[in-house]
């Protein structure tokens, strides 16, 4: 599966587990609104009711009124002092005990009034009890007028919005069921969401962490198509530049093989010095890559000895390929005390190598490099400033990745693994390098080592 198909099914995955999650807290929030309704329709009925028995306990036992129903054949021949239903049209006769307490309310109206405040205190203690936390209030509606009669709080809205309140069922409180007693909760969101707060919180974080996977999947993916582009242009590269030295190489010798060639022997030593020094510039790079390979696996090991460093450093001077007429100056501050250090000296030889062969490359016209051997808090200390083109402040945190070129002028050949390599070396050694420059004015490249002896 190629990185655009996984970055494809990755983000559709986690669309799938937004939309899973959305799905979840709706129906939990659907669950909870449903759940929320019939608690406030039951609490609405339970206050209503223990606020009228508590309105008969109050009222004077010899007046309280009896109830009893009476069959339809009885009505004219018992005196009945009460309601005659059958005689009122539109009466739901559905449910007795309604109409009973119906009757009691229609009595207590006279004798002990429905109180607002007093359901209100009721209803708070039941709310507290189902852990409801919401400002409410009960009012009296007029249902064939669409008026509020009377409310339990002044500042109670007297219209009411499905999504931001909560009523209760009516309870009628006359027979025609025209007047009724409602339970308002207001603002049941909060109520809601704070309930919903465990499964919202573990929701968020599931989202967040998708995001973040998501995220780094991405930049890996990112990163590793970019690491194959890296090595595909590496890989052509260097197939292409492995050819320069073995066509150089090639000429020399199928020149060497003309016999006047041969008998010439400045010209015979000319062709040797440069098939030498092409085969070992070919050497070089492919020890970089063999070490680098053998890092990787763990495999790679230096060989230390105890080396003059100067001495190194000027047979490194004698040995710079100076490409076409372009003229380079090279000066050499040597101030070390101790001159030896120990050190594997063939790559620490090509590290330094590839560091002047840079300020050669990346250069203007005219090439000035200065390299200075110091010793700095027990350290031996080996820079190389140019005055050449320079980095540019966001390149430098990247000069030493792996196939990183911060200059893609195609006329500059190289692989993007000098500078890789050259750190490499160094940390192997237990050193450091660091790199200060200045764009358009060069750069100045500092490798430090710590200065062990031979055991």
């Amino acid at each position: 599966m190629n990185h655009k198909r996984l970055a494809q099914w990755s983000i559709g995955f986690v669309v799938l587990i937004f939309m899973s999650q959305a799905f979840l807290i709706v129906r939990l929030y659907r669950t909870n609104f449903d759940f929320l309704e019939k608690v406030v329709n039951s609490i609405g009925h339970d206050a209503y009711i223990q606020d009228m028995n508590r309105r008969l306990d109050d009222t004077n036992p010899m007046v309280r009124p009896s109830v009893e129903i009476l069959e339809e054949d009885t009505f004219s021949t018992v005196p009945v002092k009460g309601y005659d239903l059958d005689s009122m049209p539109g009466i739901d006769k559905s449910s007795t005990v309604a109409l009973v307490n119906i009757g009691i309310e229609l009595y207590l109206a006279d004798v002990n009034p429905m109180k607002l405040s007093a359901i209100d205190s009721i209803a708070s203690v039941l709310l507290k009890k189902e852990n409801i936390d919401a400002t409410f209030y009960t009012r009296i509606v007029d249902l064939s007028s669409g008026k509020v009669l009377e409310v339990s709080r002044k500042d109670a809205p007297l219209s009411l919005n499905s999504i931001s309140t909560i009523k209760s069922n009516n309870i009628p409180l006359n027979f025609e069921q025209t007047k009724v007693l409602q339970l308002v909760v207001l603002n049941p969101l909060k109520t809601i969401f704070s309930q919903m707060t465990g499964m919202m919180t573990l929701s968020l974080l599931l989202c967040l962490l998708c995001i973040y996977c998501l995220y780094i999947l991405q930049s890996s993916l990112a990163r590793q198509k970019k690491l194959a582009q890296s090595k595909n242009d590496f890989y052509n590269q260097i197939s292409h530049e492995l050819k320069r030295p073995i066509s150089i190489v090639y000429q020399a010798v199928d020149s060497l093989l003309n016999t006047k060639s041969i008998e010439n022997k400045e010209r015979r030593e000319r062709y040797l010095n440069v098939s030498m020094g092409e085969l070992q510039r070919m050497n070089s790079k492919i020890d970089m890559i063999l070490v680098m390979s053998m890092d990787n696996e763990g495999m790679f090991e230096l060989n230390k000895v105890e080396i003059d460093l100067p001495g190194l450093v000027k047979e490194l001077v004698e040995r710079i390929n100076i490409p076409g007429s372009k003229p380079v100056k090279i000066v050499v501050d040597n101030k070390l005390v101790h001159p030896f250090i120990v050190a594997d000296r063939d790559h620490l030889f090509q590290c330094i190598s590839n560091l002047t062969d840079n300020a050669i490359k990346y250069s203007g016209d005219s090439v000035r490099i200065d390299i200075g051997l110091f010793e700095e808090q027990g350290d031996v200390c080996v820079s190389v400033r140019d005055n050449g083109l320079g980095i540019s402040e966001e390149n430098l945190g990247k000069i030493f990745e792996k196939f990183e070129r911060v200059n893609v002028d195609k006329k500059m050949h190289g692989y993007g693994i000098g500078l890789s390599y050259v750190k490499q070396i160094v940390e192997k050694h237990g050193g450091t390098i660091s790199v200060s420059s200045e764009f358009g004015k060069g750069s100045e490249f500092i490798i430090r080592l710590p200065q062990t002896k031979v055991s």
